[in-house]
C-alpha cells in the first residue's frame, strides 16, 4: 500500500489511468483512517480467485506497519467493470468480527432430486460471526440427499465451535424444486384429463335420457 495524499475525482481518476486503485484503511482502533493505492493488477489476482471477502490479507501501510485486514468493499465502474476503490477493513486478533462469506455446494452429482430432473436453488452467501482466524474460506452445504421438494436450512449446517451463523435458523439455503415448466405441463395434463372424463359423463347422460 503505497501513500496518497489527495483525494478528489480528478487525482483518483489519475491515479487509476497510471495503474493503481485508491483505497482506505480503517477500523477499530484506527485513529483516523489511512488513504492509500495499491497496484490494480495485483487486486484484480486477488479478487480473480474468487471467495475475496473472507480472505485474511496482510498490508504493509505507508508507516511501515503491518496490518491484518480483509477488503470490506470493492467498488467497480458500472460500464468498465474497473475497480474504482477498496475498504480495507482492520482486524485484531481474538476480535470477533462479523463478514459475508460464501456458500459451495457439494454433492450434486448424487443428488436423487438432481437426478429426477429437479433445479437446485440456493444461497450465494451467509453473514457469520468470527474471530479472524477462523474465518472459514467457504460455507460448505452438502446436497446429495435431497430428493424433489427437500430443503436445507441455516439450522442444518455445521461450522466451526469459533463460527456463528448470523442468518435465521430458518431460512433456506437450498432447495431443489421442479422446473417451471413440468409443472406446467403437469396441470396441463391434469385439466384435459378432467376435461375428457368430463365429456364421457355427459355423452353417457345423453344416451341413457334417449
Amino acid at each position: 500500500m503505497e501513500p496518497r495524499a489527495k483525494s478528489s475525482r480528478g487525482e483518483n481518476r489519475r491515479l487509476r489511468k497510471a495503474g493503481w486503485t485508491p483505497c482506505v484503511f480503517y477500523g477499530p482502533e484506527v485513529a483516523e483512517p489511512v488513504m492509500g493505492k495499491i497496484a490494480s493488477k495485483s487486486l484484480e489476482r486477488l479478487i480473480a480467485r474468487g471467495r475475496w471477502e473472507a480472505t485474511r490479507l496482510t498490508v504493509k501501510l505507508p508507516s511501515g506497519e503491518e496490518e491484518m485486514c480483509i477488503i470490506r468493499e470493492a467498488q467497480r465502474d458500472p460500464l468498465t467493470g474497473d475497480l474504482v476503490h477498496i475498504d480495507l477493513l482492520r482486524l485484531i486478533r481474538g476480535r470477533k468480527i462479523s463478514v459475508k462469506v460464501p456458500v459451495r455446494i457439494q454433492g450434486r452429482e448424487n443428488s436423487p432430486g438432481l437426478k429426477d430432473g429437479g433445479v437446485l436453488e440456493s444461497v450465494h452467501e451467509l453473514e457469520i460471526e468470527s474471530v479472524p482466524m477462523s474465518i472459514p474460506e467457504s460455507i460448505d452445504v452438502d446436497v446429495s440427499a435431497l430428493t424433489l421438494g427437500e430443503a436445507l436450512h441455516v439450522r442444518d449446517l455445521s461450522v466451526d465451535e469459533n463460527v456463528t451463523l448470523l442468518a435465521d435458523p430458518d431460512e433456506v439455503v437450498a432447495i431443489i424444486v421442479v422446473p417451471r415448466g413440468v409443472e406446467e405441463s403437469s396441470g396441463e395434463e391434469e385439466s384435459a384429463e378432467v376435461e375428457v372424463v368430463a365429456k364421457g359423463k355427459a355423452a353417457k347422460a345423453d344416451e341413457e335420457e334417449a
